[in-house]
């Protein structure tokens, strides 16, 4: 981290951490949604198959 801010400055190393870790929770959200949706999905299926 310390390379990080001798290398880009503060600043830009502290709005690039902020955008990589909005990035990597919006998708870990949108993949959690999406797994539910896929799993009741198929809960679904399966009970109408049955």
């Amino acid at each position: 981290m310390q390379r990080m801010v001798n290398k880009f400055g503060y600043k830009k190393t502290k709005w690039g951490m902020i955008a990589l870790v909005t990035i990597l929770s919006i998708t870990l959200i949108a993949t959690g949604i999406m797994a539910a949706l896929v799993y009741h999905s198929y809960n679904v299926y399966t009970t109408i198959t049955m």
